[in-house]
């Protein structure tokens, strides 16, 4: 009777960690900010511009484009706003003018094994998604 009782308990246990293992698809959908849902591994890139405000980048879990959002002088953050693109890897951003700091780039690889990036206009303006020449 302690063996059966043993087994039953052992069996309970395992089908109780079965369950409270999230899927792949559930992790990616567990990590939100603002309300919006990104992919966990790539995390949330954040650009903090010359006046003090932020633009925050991500990877959105369920199509992987790229969204961002930002302060205002107030602090006060904006809605979301799609970037496109299909991201398979984090968000990284780049100054390429220390002189023009509100120029940079933002930069991903995309599904074709290329990186891909948009820059930003010292007006706030972005240019479309183009391709690296090489991989990466």
């Amino acid at each position: 009777m302690n063996k059966l009782k043993a087994g039953i308990l052992t069996l309970a246990a395992v089908a109780g960690l079965g369950v409270a293992v999230p899927s792949t698809a559930q992790a990616a959908n567990g990590c939100k900010t603002g309300g919006h849902a990104y992919m966990c591994e790539f995390g949330v890139t954040t650009k903090v511009l010359p006046d003090g405000t932020k633009q925050v980048f991500l990877v959105d879990a369920a199509d992987r484009s790229v969204w961002t959002r930002w302060t205002d002088s107030d602090g006060d953050w904006s809605r979301w706003v799609s970037m496109g693109g299909v991201a398979m890897s984090a968000v990284q951003t780049t100054v390429w003018d220390n002189s023009r700091p509100w120029e940079f780039s933002i930069h991903v690889i995309g599904r074709d094994g290329y990186g891909w990036f948009r820059e930003r206009g010292a007006d706030g303006s972005w240019s479309d998604w183009a391709r690296n020449r090489d991989p990466r």
